[in-house]
């Protein structure tokens, strides 16, 4: 059997049934955290001109598309993260589902089964050796994205075996995003997810059409591995055991920036209420190798808000400043602020080599004043960068302004019970686009 084949075979088997409490407890916080920034984007306008026109000139006339989902989901940077893959699993699997529930009776218990599958698949793709798209130069959530995306909607409209085999192989032609945004400071990364959820979902519907896909799409010579990472995939075992599913390791951030700055603000948020400021001489900060070349190689001052949510010396400087980093403190008013600017100048970045995930190594700042004296801060671990259900829902509060007994909030937590999945789905959708 091929990669595909064998991804297939489990997880078309799947049922609701199968699953433990705490993988659909992660699904239900997954939905909850995704539609949470959907409403922020659309609440706040996404810091970004990202509306219902952008959406149709990119060539899809519906604002309850895959694309237009994805990328509200992705637009302020606030959606989740796997570490182990760094992908952003909600903007790639939370869009297909939506879809699907908008044009078909779709329940809760199949629902939330298709988002627990959909992550595992992207999240086994991405992972097989540590950052190996991102090697390439390539965003790792785009690129898995849009098999994850085809599967979700295969699986939610019943397909068969092959055809599921056929909607992965044809969305092989789809997979596309680069990371060229770090060095020009551009926001075309919010559009990845969004598109390869929307190609995913096309690479499904085309199977209808009778269009076939290779069942050899990761392994062959012009396959995914071969084309877009260094590997030979033929080496590679994945594990598809049940023991684990990767949706229970998904990481929900307390915060709108890159995953990659987190452990550092984390850690700051720690020490900031007893820190005086003025009589800072120099902060230094140590990152590991990999997430300095992203959040600190070459930067200083950020150019545009959207560029300061991959800048770890502006983000570390506006949360000591103001002590809190939120979806409204990146506005060009802000990333302006002289305040900001001056200690920006105080701060150094020093990158060391590791063998561990960098996402997921503590944070350490060193902070030397003029007094002569000096203080190390480490973090003791990293376990409450995994928010729990109560942080999550907090959040969703928070970028939703909803208040807590929310009919719409209740259902949401309940979403399980539902035979219509997609009448929540639209009205939530329906009732923020008309709010703002």
């Amino acid at each position: 059997m091929t990669i595909s084949e064998n991804f297939v075979d489990k997880y078309s088997s799947i049922q609701y049934k199968n699953l433990q409490s705490e993988n659909l407890e992660a699904a239900k916080n997954l939905l909850i955290d995704s539609l949470g920034n959907i409403i922020a984007s659309i609440r706040t306008g996404g810091n970004v001109e990202l509306n219902q026109n952008m959406a149709n000139n990119l060539g899809d006339n519906n604002r309850m598309s895959p694309l237009y989902l994805g990328m509200l989901i992705h637009s302020l940077d606030f959606d989740d993260t796997h570490y182990d893959a760094l992908i952003h699993t909600g903007a790639i699997t939370v869009p297909a589902a939506m879809y699907s529930s908008f044009n078909k009776k779709i329940n809760g218990e199949d629902f939330l089964t298709a988002l627990v599958i959909g992550v595992d698949f992207a999240v086994h793709l991405a992972s097989i050796e540590k950052h190996l798209f991102h090697k390439k130069g390539f965003h790792a959530t785009s690129v898995v994205g849009v098999f994850s995306s085809a599967l979700i909607y295969g699986y939610l409209n019943k397909f068969s075996k092959i055809s599921l085999v056929n909607s992965i192989g044809i969305a092989g032609s789809f997979c596309s995003g680069n990371l060229s945004f770090l060095e020009n400071g551009d926001n075309t990364k919010i559009v990845h997810p969004g598109w390869a959820s929307f190609s995913g979902c096309n690479a499904a519907e085309l199977v209808n059409l009778g269009v076939t896909g290779s069942s050899n799409i990761f392994e062959d010579k012009n396959g995914i591995y071969n084309l877009y990472s260094n590997i030979n995939i033929k080496d590679k075992v994945f594990d598809l055991s049940d023991k684990n599913w990767e949706i229970n390791n998904v990481s929900f951030k307390p915060y709108p920036i890159c995953q990659l700055s987190i452990s550092t603000i984390r850690l700051a948020s720690q020490i900031v209420n007893n820190l005086e400021i003025s009589g800072i001489e120099k902060i230094i900060i140590h990152l590991p190798k990999d997430s300095y070349d992203i959040v600190a190689k070459n930067k200083l001052n950020p150019r545009t808000p959207y560029e300061a949510k991959f800048n770890i010396y502006w983000s570390l400087a506006s949360f000591i400043l103001k002590k809190e980093l939120t979806v409204d403190s990146f506005d060009e008013v802000h990333i302006k602020d002289n305040a900001i600017q001056d200690l920006i100048k105080k701060i150094e970045v020093l990158d060391f080599e590791h063998t561990q995930t960098a996402a997921s190594i503590q944070g350490k700042i060193e902070i030397k004043f003029k007094n002569g004296e000096v203080k190390t801060f480490e973090e003791k671990n990293s376990s409450n960068s995994i928010l729990n259900s109560d942080s999550i829902l907090e959040k969703f509060y928070q970028n939703s302004n909803l208040e807590h007994d929310d009919e719409l909030v209740q259902e949401l937590l309940k979403i399980e019970e539902t035979d219509d999945v997609g009448t929540i789905m639209r009205r939530i959708l329906n009732e923020q686009i008309r709010k703002y």
